[in-house]
């Protein structure tokens, strides 16, 4: 093994440990009443050593999100570049499936004190998601200038929708949530006023599969 690949798997050794003790804590305090000299004893790293990862307490937190999305990446793009037959509702579905297996982690995460800070840092990923998405799908036809908005609000919509879904304990499946995803980015809620969300709701311009 090389120099750079053991330092490598040694930085993500010690990322994790500092995540993990931050999790921890967070089960027994908030994060303002914590301490980074705390989640460094839990981790059993050196104060310096965590400075050397994280800026701060906030940043290692964000940083669960960071390797979130970065997971989710892997896990379902390879497998929208492996089979081009996959359609919106089923990707979509996918990342569902992935932030209810992180659930836990998503759920400590949402509890900072700072949301402004919070929805900076998810929606630097949103971004790197809907760039990614665009390579496969048709982005929507909106004028340049007003991208940022629909950035804006995306980010804030996850992060409400993922919120909601966790506070009711992932009551509703992951494809009923890519569902309710696509309804409110095309078309509002002026096609829900009837509509019923259960297992088999399908929204009427799902690609063929």
């Amino acid at each position: 093994m090389t120099t750079k690949k053991k330092q490598d798997r040694r930085i993500g050794r010690t990322r994790k440990l500092l995540q993990d003790a931050l999790i921890q804590l967070l089960k027994e305090k908030p994060l303002s009443k914590i301490q980074i000299k705390q989640i460094a004893d839990r981790a059993n790293v050196s104060r310096p050593s965590f400075y050397q990862h994280f800026e701060t307490k906030e940043r290692l937190l964000f940083s669960l999100i960071d390797d979130l999305f970065e997971r989710i990446h892997e896990n379902v793009f390879e497998t929208v570049e492996a089979d081009k037959s996959v359609d919106v509702h089923t990707l979509l579905t996918r990342f569902y499936q992935q932030w209810k297996l992180h659930g836990e982690e998503i759920q400590w995460v949402m509890q900072v004190e700072n949301k402004d800070l919070l929805i900076a840092s998810l929606r630097v990923n949103v971004q790197s998601f809907k760039q990614r998405f665009d390579q496969h799908f048709p982005p929507l036809d909106i004028a340049q200038e007003y991208e940022d908005y629909l950035l804006d609000f995306s980010t804030g919509g996850l992060y409400m929708l993922l919120k909601r879904w966790i506070e009711r304990g992932f009551k509703e499946p992951s494809e009923t949530m890519a569902t309710l995803s696509i309804m409110l980015l095309n078309n509002g809620f002026s096609r829900m006023q009837a509509e019923s969300l259960g297992d088999d709701l399908l929204f009427s311009e799902r690609d063929p599969r």
